[in-house]
């Protein structure tokens, strides 16, 4: 799981990149078959900025919790936590462009690729470590005992 999540860096860093350097085309991009607008207001602009802050925050907080931990409930937790941001950013993106556009694969841009598509395959991907598809988890420590 690490390798997979270590993969997301590069996508989390895009997602950061486009947010920031080319607000326009990322707003825009939000909806398939939108068009670009010459200019942004303050406010949309703030909200990308911020957005793409968050991206980098959620990429730099992966990184640090999977490389400083080796605890599986740690890992576990983690993921639970991302399956279910997954799940609201598939609803929130399907409830912005409707059934028929999240169905018609074949219109999608880049971005509703990324929200879409990727967001898929990552949720999947998630339920199925949870699942123990990839194997279980074991602490380097041993189980500890209770009294």
């Amino acid at each position: 799981m690490l390798g997979n999540e270590l993969g997301l860096t590069s996508h989390r860093i895009a997602g950061f990149c486009v947010a920031i350097c080319n607000t326009n085309k990322f707003v825009a991009g939000q909806t398939p078959n939108s068009f670009t607008p010459a200019e942004l207001p303050l406010s949309t602009q703030a909200i990308s900025y911020q957005l793409g802050n968050l991206y980098l925050l959620l990429m730099m907080a992966s990184v640090a919790i999977l490389y400083s931990t080796s605890e599986p409930k740690v890992v576990r937790n983690y993921i639970i936590a991302l399956a279910i941001a997954d799940v609201g950013h598939l609803y929130a993106t399907y409830w912005c462009i409707g059934f028929h556009d999240l169905i018609n694969v074949m219109e999608w841009n880049d971005l509703t690729w990324g929200n879409v598509g990727a967001t898929g395959i990552l949720f999947v991907n998630r339920i199925a470590y949870l699942l123990g598809a990839f194997g279980y988890a074991k602490s380097p420590y041993g189980t500890k005992k209770t009294q």
